[in-house]
């Protein structure tokens, strides 16, 4: 089994990206051959996703989530990061990160993101403005 390995990225469309060919994000979608995508001209592409995110994860090659591959092999996340990062998953193979290329085209407001006891209470207050939180929530609590 190789450490180093390919995966197969996902890419993002939000109104903020950058459109066509314009957005790098686009053009690496187009370079590295990213199975069943194919460039619109009209689109905006924002980002770029590298990760084991739930909503797009990444693949490897041979079409494995990239989270099943690191649940199989957890030599390569190592015992301190699994034990750091086990209340957010990563015994499953859940990276305790998500890589991103952004292509910005409009301004953005500054994000950040809650953590566990912020998002309970933001879900609970919102959820319909706070959607994701109850599926965050509940992966850290399993």
């Amino acid at each position: 089994m190789a450490a180093v390995f390919k995966i197969i990225p996902t890419t993002q469309k939000y109104d903020w990206g950058k459109i066509g060919r314009s957005s790098k994000v686009a053009q690496y979608a187009v370079a590295c051959k990213l199975p069943d995508f194919t460039l619109d001209a009209n689109a905006p592409y924002a980002e770029l996703w590298m990760g084991t995110h739930h909503t797009s994860p990444s693949r490897l090659l041979s079409g494995e989530k990239l989270s099943e591959h690191l649940a199989a092999h957890p030599e390569l996340m190592g015992a301190r990061v699994i034990e750091r990062f086990k209340d957010a998953g990563a015994e499953e193979g859940n990276l305790p990160f998500l890589f991103k290329v952004l292509a910005i085209e409009k301004a953005l407001s500054i994000q950040t993101h809650p953590d566990k006891e912020m998002a309970e209470r933001l879900h609970k207050e919102r959820p319909d403005v706070y959607k994701e939180m109850a599926d965050s929530i509940a992966r850290a609590n399993t």
